[in-house]
């Protein structure tokens, strides 16, 4: 497959999806012979999302906002079925209460429609109630629907999508790691290049943590069983919290006398880090714990050398300024260690979300045997 056709299979997936969804849903109100098919073929649209995660998720605020909908909007309709010069006055007290609480919980917004479709409903397709049952059915159908489809007609998981951007992240983040440090050395930075980084960075931290909760959704819904991805997610932001303090410390570079002695081991560095970064994300080695033998080598000899210079009075020739640049370059530097340290033991933990799907159908399986 070419890496056009890798790129277009995902949105052809959901477009293929999403149109077998709406027409099974069409299929079925029509075989029930229900008034109003559009509300489960629309509903069956919205809900068809890229994951199963994202779907379910959808498909419960769908099911709470329409419910709420039809609770509210039949209630008024039947308060006002003999006085119809009232109904202007009952939607609009009816869409401000829903709209007002919609806007603290964006799931209620559909609420708002639903209740002002079974209050301005046709009277000649039934009473209110009647009317309210039908659409509350309707939207059933269509979650159903949506949510049968994305699990049988080319399933995509979230948690897969998540191990996935976890891998996909950690590139920006070594890329920029090595350029700090070439800033240390007194290669200076590109700022647009760095701000063009940085917001790749925080992109991928907001995307992985609506994927994180689309996975959630999935164990819940008993469709996987991988663990919390908050840990992955810890990770990934205190990797990127210690750049911004290397980025700080490096705004100038390091005093020449350090330069002079740290040179070779921040050079070592940075290529153990690009071999890391290669571990990290090659699919060959996907998933798998990654060797920070060089890594570590070269951190020691750098933290080694700075006491060295402070132990000999090396520093003393140094400004304030720059034995604070240098002090919070060595901390930075530590608390990077620590960091690949726990990106170490959290990258094996990407394959759980890889890997085994469907544990209630497992678990069924069990039970018949």
């Amino acid at each position: 497959m070419t890496s056009l056709s890798t790129r277009a299979w995902p949105r052809l997936r959901q477009a293929i999806q999403t149109t077998i969804a709406a027409c099974a849903a069409y299929f079925i109100v029509e075989a029930f012979g229900l008034s109003q098919g559009f509300w489960a073929v629309m509903t069956a649209i919205l809900v068809t999302q890229a994951n199963v995660g994202a779907s379910l998720g959808l498909a419960f605020d769908r099911l709470v906002g329409s419910l709420v909908g039809v609770l509210v909007g039949g209630a008024v309709a039947v308060a006002l079925a003999d006085a119809h010069e009232l109904r202007f006055a009952g939607l609009a007290v009816t869409v401000l209460v829903l709209a007002f609480f919609a806007a603290k919980r964006p799931a209620l917004r559909i609420a708002s429609v639903t209740a002002a479709i079974v209050i301005l409903g046709d009277p000649a397709l039934g009473p209110p109630i009647a009317s309210a049952e039908n659409r509350m059915i309707e939207v059933a159908i269509g979650t159903i629907v949506a949510i049968t489809t994305t699990l049988i007609v080319f399933p995509s998981r979230a948690g897969l999508a998540f191990a996935q951007h976890v891998t996909r992240t950690l590139q920006p983040l070594f890329q920029l790691l090595d350029e700090i440090l070439a800033a240390a050395l007194g290669t200076p930075l590109d700022a647009n290049a760095v701000s063009e980084q940085a917001a790749r960075v925080r992109t991928a931290l907001a995307t992985g943590d609506t994927l994180a909760k689309e996975a959630r959704l999935e164990v819940a819904g008993y469709i996987a069983d991988s663990p919390d991805p908050d840990a992955e997610l810890r990770t990934l932001r205190r990797l990127w919290h210690t750049q911004i303090m290397l980025m700080r410390s490096t705004s100038l570079p390091l005093p020449k006398p350090a330069i002079d002695k740290l040179a070779p081991q921040i050079e070592a560095l940075r290529d153990a880090l690009k071999g890391l970064a290669q571990q990290l994300t090659s699919p060959a080695s996907a998933y798998a714990a990654p060797d920070l033998s060089a890594t570590e080598t070269a951190l020691a000899a750098i933290e080694h050398d700075i006491e060295e210079m402070r132990a000999r009075g090396e520093m003393r020739v140094l400004t304030m300024d720059e034995a604070i640049r240098l002090m919070a370059f060595d901390f930075a530097l530590g608390q990077l260690r620590l960091n690949l340290r726990d990106l170490a033991e959290r990258i094996p933990e990407l394959s759980a979300f890889a890997g085994s799907t469907y544990p209630l159908w497992r678990r069924l399986k069990s039970l018949w045997r």
